[in-house]
């Protein structure tokens, strides 16, 4: 069936191709014609471009954006009297000058009678031109602050001194350029008659020539003068020994800039460094020796001084290859420094106050951060010693040994029951367990909202801790001396009245769930209270050791719960001899 259907469709077209031909022709023309009547008027023709912008078959709106754009970046190079390198080349905006490409963009319309032209879709743009310039809008304000901002009201225009710079291992002449003075009337004129394309526009304005302190020929004799001097090598000495510096890595040290109108240079150790150390370092170095000191507590008891070092000594040496540029001698050297022996300490410490403070100190100021330490002593010897102890430290959790306090006041005065509600559900028994055994913060809070902040200042002072505060606008502050007061009075049943209230207070403190810090490092049972906020880490606790009862209380910024518990290691070897 199908091959019959196609025989005699073949058939048909051997009788009458010629007006299948024409028909097809003629459809083939209406069908382009009328794509072209169709053919958005808000779009640009195929191929068209517009001062090389390649626009073609762009939305005019987009076409708009784009010029537009692209005139931004139009710079305007401002060039003072004869120079030939610009002052300064500000874009447009700077100058207040905006382009809208609008009008001429929307210029470019596909006229009617073109559309019936079949093909003229693909070459009507080169009979659709748009206007030469796009529209500016000048802003007066714009301009008077750009000429105010880069040339002030006096219109100077300092003049650049020659120089010089190393390129291939050479020296080369950076020129130089005039100054002088301008009217900024001149300048005005000349900024408002500029008429930017897309490509950038220049402007040239009439100035008083002032002439520059260092000319071209004045650098390019003192780069002759060095590049005679130097030749192709510097000859060193090191060590007695003749060494060579090329000629390249000398000049690639330099530095140049006007001393008293005058070019002068200077050699930069920070790129001379690199070379030096490296090719000259190894031949001079000698390592120090190390000198052992023997202390015991605060006390040096002995010295055994090690021999000193030598080191190179860059400076000095740039110096001398200075003075041999110069002519000051005949050979340059390398120079060298002595170098102290390192310091060792073997340290010692009695078991007393005076050996417990030197330890503390000594630990304190050979570990990072900042450390406040306050040890008491309940039993045996009663020793006591401090470093740092009555610095304010932020509390961060500690504070709640305050609230403790207060709250025992208040129940003992029969101000609070155990029954009181606190927070979150909890009552007062709960809270006070939790705010102590777990650092628990909403209790903690409610619990210091009822006291007052004032209230628990002044109780707390009225305990003799004069320098713990909650009324500073930075936080609430104490000092290793005052909480360590407090644990003793508690420990020692100083403070309160009830042995029970005393009891429950330490109990909580035993049974703390932060133990990284001085529990790590103690021996025998602690109970303890952890405060940290931030970069700040505090640790206080009553410790019943195998050598007797003592407080410790160890404040610190930018330390560490593994340092802490260190540090309680180390009071505890000197505490136990």
């Amino acid at each position: 069936m199908f091959k019959h259907w196609y025989l005699r469709a073949e058939k048909w077209l051997r009788r009458h191709y010629r007006h299948a031909f024409i028909y097809g022709g003629i459809g083939l023309l209406v069908g382009i014609i009328a794509f072209q009547f169709i053919y958005p008027s808000q779009k640009l023709l195929p191929f068209e471009s517009v001062e090389s912008v390649a626009l073609s078959g762009w939305n005019k709106h987009d076409a708009i954006t784009r010029l537009d754009t692209e005139y931004k970046k139009t710079k305007v190079g401002i060039y003072f009297g004869d120079v030939s390198e610009a002052y300064r080349t500000p874009k447009l905006a700077e100058l207040g000058i905006t382009a809208d490409n609008s009008e001429r963009i929307n210029s470019l319309n596909y006229p009617w009678y073109l559309r019936l032209v079949p093909g003229s879709l693909f070459w009507a743009h080169v009979l659709v031109t748009p206007s030469k310039h796009p529209t500016y809008h000048r802003s007066e304000t714009g301009l008077v602050t750009y000429i105010a901002k880069e040339l002030g009201s006096s219109c100077q225009v300092a003049p650049k001194d020659a120089s010089l710079k190393e390129k291939d291992g050479a020296l080369v002449v950076v020129p130089s350029a005039p100054g002088g003075t301008c009217d900024p009337d001149d300048v005005k004129s000349a900024l408002e008659s500029v008429q930017p394309t897309r490509n950038d526009a220049q402007v040239k304005i009439k100035v008083e020539v002032v002439a520059p302190a260092v000319s071209n020929d004045d650098a390019q004799k003192l780069a002759d003068s060095l590049t005679d001097r130097i030749g192709d090598e510097v000859t060193i000495t090191v060590n007695d020994n003749p060494q060579v510096l090329p000629a390249s890595e000398v000049i690639s040290w330099l530095d140049f800039k006007t001393v008293d109108g005058e070019l002068a240079y200077e050699f930069n150790a920070e790129r001379a460094a690199p070379y030096l150390e490296k090719a000259f370092a190894p031949k001079v170095t000698v390592n120090p020796g190390v000198t052992t000191v023997t202390t015991v507590d605060f006390v040096e008891t002995a010295r055994s001084t090690g021999p000193s070092g030598q080191a190179l000594d860059v400076p000095s040496t740039l110096a001398l290859i200075r003075d041999y540029i110069e002519g000051q001698v005949d050979t340059a050297a390398v120079a060298t420094k002595i170098v102290p022996p390192t310091v060792s300490y073997n340290r010692s410490y009695s078991a007393t106050d005076t050996g417990l403070a030197a330890l503390m100190k000594n630990y304190a100021e050979a570990h990072g951060g900042t450390f406040g330490v306050s040890l008491v002593e309940l039993s045996d010897k009663r020793r006591h010693a401090d470093y740092q102890g009555d610095k304010q430290f932020t509390t961060a959790s500690t504070y709640k040994l305050l609230v403790a306090y207060s709250t025992l006041k208040r129940v003992e005065d029969g101000t609070w029951k155990w029954t009181d509600y606190v927070a979150g559900g909890r009552d007062l028994t709960v809270c006070f367990d939790d705010m102590i055994v777990k650092s628990d913060n909403a209790c903690a809070e409610a619990l210091l909202k009822k006291i007052g902040f004032s209230a628990i200042t002044k109780e707390a002072q009225a305990l003799g801790m004069t320098k713990t505060t909650f009324l500073g606008s930075d936080g609430i502050k104490s000092t290793p001396n005052d909480l360590t007061l407090l644990l003793s009075m508690l420990q020692s049943g100083q403070v309160l009245t009830q042995q029970s209230n005393r009891d429950r207070w330490i109990s909580a403190m035993s049974r703390n769930i932060y133990r990284q810090g001085i529990p790590a490092g103690a021996t025998g049972s602690v109970a303890n209270k952890v405060g940290f906020l931030d970069d700040w880490l505090n640790d206080a606790a009553i410790v019943s050791s195998p050598s007797g009862v003592y407080v410790l209380t160890i404040m610190t910024q930018d330390s560490s719960w593994a340092t802490i518990a260190d540090f309680t290691r180390e009071i505890e070897k000197v505490r136990s001899q």
